[in-house]
């Protein structure tokens, strides 16, 4: 039987992403740098978040801060319809922080989300866009902080940037721990308790990160198998459509400014 493919579009300046999908994809367990909204517009998926596993339905509302490891899924491989709002500007409070709530199964919250995003594609006002999202931010968000987790932001730093340097090598996470002077499972417990996955899923979504950002500025395809250590171009395509839900091409034909 044919089964449509996915779909998903993406709307995106310095400081917002938009992202519209329709998708029948189960996205690995990842972690963003921006502040995630997201909403259902149609059918069911399922969100795995804090240890806490969620159906969410047409008009629920999702909230995922920086640095906090989730899945989504779809049930029993039936399509899904989302629109995913991702924050980048004004929201280091939420870094690596528990909330209260994840998910609100609440019809106002799920229409004053629309409403912010229908009226920016009407007014295309960035500035105005972002005092509302953080107005709403601080209507409806609370941080949990009976949550408390362990930092040492001066070995993250040195690991995230040891990582983004060598993003066209094999990851070795015995030459990471070496680098930073720490255990391997010492490194690992402290780098997912802070970043919300382990330095080799950083090292991956990093990868995927600067992939797009090849694509958007028109590199060739195979600089990118070779920059980014790939075995040939059906790795990178595979691995691509993993992580986003579709192919390199899709996503650059998928992906709009609009600045």
């Amino acid at each position: 039987m044919y089964r449509e493919k996915n779909k998903i579009n993406f709307y995106c300046n310095k400081n917002i992403e938009i992202i519209r999908g329709k998708s029948f994809h189960s996205f690995p367990r990842h972690s963003h740098n921006a502040f995630c909204i997201g909403i259902v517009t149609n059918g069911i998926m399922r969100l795995n978040v804090e240890q806490q596993e969620y159906l969410l339905e047409k008009g629920d509302v999702y909230v995922i801060p920086p640095h906090i490891e989730h899945t989504i899924s779809a049930i029993n491989k039936t399509q899904y319809e989302y629109i995913v709002l991702c924050v980048n500007s004004n929201v280091k409070k939420y870094n690596n922080n528990s909330l209260w709530r994840y998910v609100f199964k609440d019809k106002i919250v799920g229409m004053t989300i629309l409403n912010m995003i229908q009226k920016y594609n009407h007014g295309n006002n960035t500035v105005y866009f972002e005092n509302i999202l953080l107005y709403f931010l601080k209507q409806y968000i609370k941080i949990d902080h009976n949550y408390k987790k362990y930092t040492n932001s001066k070995i993250i730093s040195l690991t995230s940037d040891f990582i983004k340097d060598n993003l066209n090598k094999t990851f070795n996470l015995q030459e990471l721990s070496n680098y930073v002077n720490m255990s391997k499972y010492h490194l690992l417990r402290l780098f997912k308790n802070q970043m919300g996955v382990t330095p080799y899923q950083f090292y991956m979504q990093e990868k995927i990160k600067q992939i797009r950002k090849g694509l958007l500025k028109q590199q060739p395809f195979s600089d990118l198998v070779f920059n980014f250590n790939f075995s040939d171009e059906s790795h990178l395509c595979n691995t691509f459509k993993k992580h986003i839900g579709i192919t390199p091409m899709q996503f650059k034909s998928s992906c709009r400014n609009f600045d």
